[in-house]
């Protein structure tokens, strides 16, 4: 019964999420949204629900509901001694405020607003899919990440001259062999965002236990 539940609820979102698909081509946004549902060999379930949606120059509005059934740990080191704690499966919720398109690959951005892990509340998460059209080749592909937002309270500089002239200082890194190196601003941003990483640097899941659907709107 549970099975047969779970595929009659993906179908009616499927169905939705195809009709917002043509009307967001229509008026020429970009868009990502699916279901995605997977399990590995210990039958722990995993379900991811997104949709994001922006006009093409990197922001975005929408939102992530993520749930793991598997058991999850927190190493709190920060106090006095370890303590860990234990939960039996979590769930997040994020709100997206980027989303980069490539092709048939998107990567959105955002922060975690509500999660049964107090602790993660306040995380960046990085959701990378992948549309692989019906799915009868090649399933489509999903991975994400959280993380910690990085609070830097210092500026680099050399610390043998009273005044640096390089600090606040920005210049753009290239490889100077290739051509087609887009490079990037240094110093580098150090906030997790769509720019973090190169698409093609992403693991995707790898999972035999497979339902859903993802659509990309480019």
């Amino acid at each position: 019964m549970k099975t047969k539940a779970f595929i009659s609820i993906l179908v009616l979102l499927l169905l939705g999420a195809v009709g917002q698909f043509h009307a967001n081509a229509q008026t020429g946004e970009q868009s990502a949204r699916g279901t995605y549902q997977f399990s590995f060999d210990d039958g722990y379930t995993k379900y991811v629900e997104f949709d994001a949606r922006g006009p093409g120059d990197g922001s975005a509005v929408g939102q992530m509901f993520l749930s793991d059934e598997a058991p999850y740990f927190v190493k709190d080191v920060d106090g006095e001694g370890q303590r860990e704690e234990s939960y039996k499966g979590f769930y997040i919720k994020a709100q997206f405020d980027s989303l980069v398109v490539n092709k048939n690959q998107a990567v959105m951005a955002g922060t975690v607003s509500d999660s049964s892990v107090s602790s993660l509340v306040g995380q960046k998460v990085l959701l990378t899919v992948e549309d692989n059209g019906d799915n009868s080749r090649e399933p489509d592909k999903l991975t994400w990440g959280l993380y910690k937002p990085l609070e830097r309270s210092w500026t680099p500089s050399d610390a043998e001259r009273k005044e640096d002239e390089g600090v606040g200082l920005r210049w753009w890194a290239t490889d100077s062999e290739r051509k087609d190196d887009v490079g990037y601003a240094m110093p580098r941003d150090e906030a997790i965002n769509t720019s973090s990483f190169p698409v093609s640097s992403y693991s995707f899941v790898e999972s035999d236990r497979v339902a859903g659907d993802i659509l990309i709107q480019p």
